[in-house]
């Protein structure tokens, strides 16, 4: 089962993607909890309910690779496909940082890494 804490905000990841010549952004926060990454999509309702859907996750280090495709030998591919990719990453909370770090690179040509430090 994954868990974090809510006020262990470690980053934000923001996808853009073009359907039919329309551009679509998804802002996810980004939280550890048990496992290297968390994507949540979190709002609030116009009767001011908060509510949030994990929309995807990095179990580990292993995890993550695959889901960027970078174990060719495993078979897996990309599961992360939109035009531009932009992850924020608090590197005073994000235990993975590094690992992360290099792993997007690795993954994509186009992508924007930004690390600040926030306590």
């Amino acid at each position: 089962m994954l868990e974090w804490n809510w006020d262990e905000k470690c980053g934000e990841a923001v996808f853009v993607e073009t359907l039919r010549g329309v551009e679509a952004k998804h802002t996810y926060n980004l939280y550890t909890g048990n496992a290297y990454m968390l994507f949540i999509n979190e709002w609030t309702e116009p009767d001011g309910t908060e509510r949030y859907e994990v929309c995807s996750f990095w179990l580990d280090k292993d995890h993550m690779k695959n889901c960027l495709g970078l174990n060719k030998k495993g078979g897996h591919t990309k599961n992360i496909h939109y035009d531009s990719r932009k992850f924020k990453l608090n590197k005073a909370k994000c235990r993975y940082w590094k690992q992360i770090v290099q792993a997007l690179a690795e993954a994509y040509d186009d992508v924007e890494i930004e690390l600040y430090t926030e306590k």
